[in-house]
């Protein structure tokens, strides 16, 4: 019984502690803005490897070896098409996509984060893309995109949520001029409609880098609709 009460004396200093605790009130940035959240990494899976819907989104932070470390952003799924705004002249300009997610979950994991930790629901996702094009051999091609994002939701206690990218780059996608090219291994895996892993036949969609992250957590009121807008005008 000595044996006993030592060994499990031991795996408690051994094994490493993971302190819990509530969501807490406040804005955070992420670290590219002096902040303590990481940055993040993204998919996007698709049914076909060009196009097709539904559409589902995956982003988990990044540490520079680890993904969803510290948070993670699971399947809002798109449904309908984006919609695109062309502005470019002879050829050349921007092409502006604005897609539109519904639900999905979010988890901010322990580790004595000042925002404390906890998980909870989306309810909508909006990514906009500006997608820059040049005039390259008498072809209008895509040379650059940014990406900027915001999406809210509710902690399962009741905390209010809203996370914001401010900047983000589209990576690499699959394409049939070149069924080559895969996902990478160091970035969230393709997640279906259904919120699992997508079949191996079925390995096609986009990914790419978020940065520029604004998160606010309100924990002093009633959990209610929360849009990016009535959050910003709180800093104006």
């Amino acid at each position: 019984m000595k044996r006993l009460v030592c060994l499990s004396t031991l795996l408690l200093l051994v094994l490493p502690v993971l302190v819990t605790a509530a969501p807490v009130t406040g804005t955070y940035h992420s670290t590219d803005m002096g902040g303590s959240l990481y940055t993040g990494r993204a998919s996007t899976w698709r049914t076909g490897i060009n196009s097709g819907l539904p559409h589902v989104l995956h982003i988990q932070s990044w540490d520079g070896a680890t993904l969803g470390g510290q948070w993670e952003i699971e399947c809002p799924v798109e449904n309908n098409p984006f919609t695109i705004e062309d502005n470019r002249v002879d050829g050349e300009g921007t092409i502006v996509y604005t897609s539109h997610f519904e639900g999905g979950r979010f988890t901010f994991h322990p580790g004595g984060w000042p925002w404390g930790d906890g998980s909870g629901t989306l309810g909508t996702t909006t990514l906009v893309t500006t997608v820059q094009y040049v005039m390259i051999d008498g072809v209008s091609t895509p040379v650059a995109s940014v990406i900027n994002g915001n999406t809210s939701g509710t902690f399962d206690d009741g905390c209010a949520l809203v996370f914001a990218i401010g900047n983000g780059s589209g990576v690499g996608e699959t394409t049939s001029l070149d069924p080559s090219i895969t996902l990478p291994p160091d970035y969230p895996i393709f997640l279906d409609d259904n919120c699992n892993p997508a079949p191996s036949d079925q390995q096609f969609g986009s990914w790419g880098t978020v940065i520029t992250i604004t998160v606010q957590i309100d924990c002093t009121v009633p959990s209610e609709t929360t849009s990016w807008s009535v959050i910003k005008a709180a800093y104006h």
